[in-house]
Formats: C-alpha cells, structure tokens, sequence
C-alpha cells in the first residue's frame, strides 16, 4: 500500500522541477491557475521548505490588497468565471495547512464576500450577488473546506447546511445528481431554462452511468468536505450525509472511475473508511488512488484531461488526494 505514497513523492517531486529560485511556480502567463494547488501538494509530500518559498513570492506577487489572488488571465471561455473563487479556496488551504496566516485569513476575508448568508452556500460568479445568481456544488464545498481550515465556522455550517437542501431538491438520486442552485430558481433541473454564455450541461448534472466526460469531483468534493466539518463540529449529522453524498460514487460505472475527476472521490472514501472502518469505502479509495498511479508518467507528472500535455494544475491535485488516501491505507 505505500505505492500510494511513491506516487505522491513522484508527483511532488515533478512540481519542484517547476519552481523557480525566486518562488515564482510554472507558467508566468498562467500564473494563479499554475501554482493555486501547489503549496498543499508540497506540504503533504514534506517540502515544506519549497512550499513556503512560494507562499512568500504570493505574498509579494500574488495577494492583492483586497484578498484575492493573482495573477489570474483573463478566461478565454466565459464559463470558467463560476470557477472563479474555487482557485482561491485551494490557496487558503495550503497557507493554513503551512502556517502561512496571513495569506489564509486575508484570502479567506476576500472569499466570504461571495457568501450568501441566507442560503448558506457561495455565490460562483465573481461579482454578481443576488438571488439570480447560480451556486455550485464544487465552488460551494471549496469554499466550505476553506472555511472550516481557517475556523470560520458560520460560514462552514452555512455550506453544511446548503449541501442539505441540495440533497433534499434532488428529484431522482441516486441516478442522477444536480449540482447548481440560486435562491430565485432553486435546483437547476432543467439549465436550457435560464443558461450563462458558454455553459455546457455538464456543469448541472451528472448520471452515474454516464459514458461521457463528467464532473465526477462532485460527489467526492462534497463527501469529503463534510467529514471534515463532521470533525470540527462533532455533529452527527454531516457523516451521515457525507455517506449520503457518497451513495452516488458506490452505483457510479466503470467510466467514471476511469477519470482524473475521480481524485476527490478517492479523497472522501479514505475520509469515511477511517470514520466508519467500513471496507467498502477502503475498496474505493484503493480503486482510484490505483487508476491514479497507472494515469501518471514515469517523470512524475500527468496530463492534462484532454491532451497530453503535462498539468501542473492535474499534477498537484492529484499529488495531494494520493496523501489523503496513504494516510488511510497506505500502512496496511
């Protein structure tokens, strides 16, 4: 089972090849979207040294007087922007995990501007909010990990909270999971009723037979948040509904198994196999940290999800959730 952690170390190791001696990571003109995963991935690997020369050329380079990230290239696709806070939610994650306090709390003060105190959720378009405005699964569960690391816990419960109602909306789970809401719409069943510019259907469901590409982090990034706010609240009732969460991973096909987009899956089976010591959950965790590794190249790194191309973005991700699933795993 320490295959888990070789892989982790080989894909750490790749991202060191991509830091500068000045800390600046990867590609300059990609900057925030190259390095936004890196300082966690080098922390769960022991390069702490490498990590914090990153977070220092952030500080002088990166954080804006506001909070926010940078730098951060103008989307070619007009859709990316509902991602726009989720690459901020992975910059706080590292800081707080390093030590780094002023960048995860000023990051975080930045990020609770995009929260909707009444729905509990956070808005996913960079500047619009009202109750037009669409929340997403992925951004809303991000943004809560970010939250309970930093100990905003209003704002974590919130997210608990919303990923409830979302779960009650859902009209036929397990077979399929809907993932976009606003409080003037609610669940989003039907997006050809009010689409964004360059929205594609993938972004509001997915179907656990699905043969096609999917957005299958969704159930993973919300089954994992919730065990960690399971762990910070000792309440009950968010375990439970990660498991429910999960119950769409347990009857999800091969094909999506078969997906980089799976990582978070693997991630959230470690959480509830440690949990609850159910093997079931362990068997997941296994199958996907395994498709990771036979996914990676032998320098370390992996591709990107539609050509091959190495991803420092991909590469970082996945270096991290191997960790999560050696930390549940790796030593039997």
């Amino acid at each position: 089972m320490k295959r888990f952690k070789q892989a982790r170390d080989r894909g750490a190791r790749y991202l060191l090849t991509q830091l500068h001696d000045d800390g600046r990571f990867g590609d300059s003109q990609r900057g925030l979207w190259d390095y936004y995963k890196v300082p966690a991935a080098l922390q769960v690997a022991g390069y702490s040294a490498a990590a914090g020369r990153l977070c220092h050329w952030i500080r002088r380079q990166g954080l804006l007087p506001n909070g926010d990230f940078g730098p951060r290239p103008a989307a070619a696709d007009p859709a990316l922007d509902y991602g726009y806070s989720y690459f901020n939610t992975w910059v706080i994650l590292g800081a707080q995990r390093l030590g780094q306090f002023d960048l995860a709390h000023r990051g975080m003060d930045f990020l609770i501007e995009s929260w909707d105190a009444e729905s509990g959720g956070f808005y996913s378009h960079p500047t619009r909010r009202d109750a037009h405005t669409k929340q997403d699964l992925w951004v809303v569960a991000g943004a809560g990990i970010a939250a309970t690391y930093t100990a905003r816990m209003e704002q974590a419960l919130g997210v608990g909270r919303w990923m409830r109602r979302l779960m009650d909306l859902q009209p036929d789970y397990p077979n399929y999971l809907y993932s976009t809401y606003s409080r003037a719409h609610g669940l989003f069943t039907d997006p050809d009723l009010d689409p964004d510019p360059g929205d594609r259907p993938i972004r509001y469901v997915m179907h656990k037979d699905a043969q096609e590409d999917q957005f299958f982090f969704h159930p993973g990034i919300a089954g994992g948040f919730l065990t960690r706010l399971y762990k910070a609240s000792g309440d009950d009732h968010w375990l439970d509904l990660a498991v429910e969460y999960m119950r769409f991973a347990e009857g999800a096909g091969d094909f999506l198994f078969g997906l980089p987009r799976s990582g978070k899956v693997g991630w959230a089976a470690a959480e509830l196999y440690t949990l609850t010591g159910e093997t079931k959950y362990r068997d997941m965790a296994i199958r996907v940290g395994d498709m990771l590794i036979d996914l990676q190249r032998e320098d370390g790194c992996w591709d990107s999800m539609f050509d091959e191309v190495p991803s420092n973005d991909i590469t970082a991700e996945l270096t991290y959730w191997l960790d999560e699933i050696h930390q549940a795993v790796g030593e039997e």
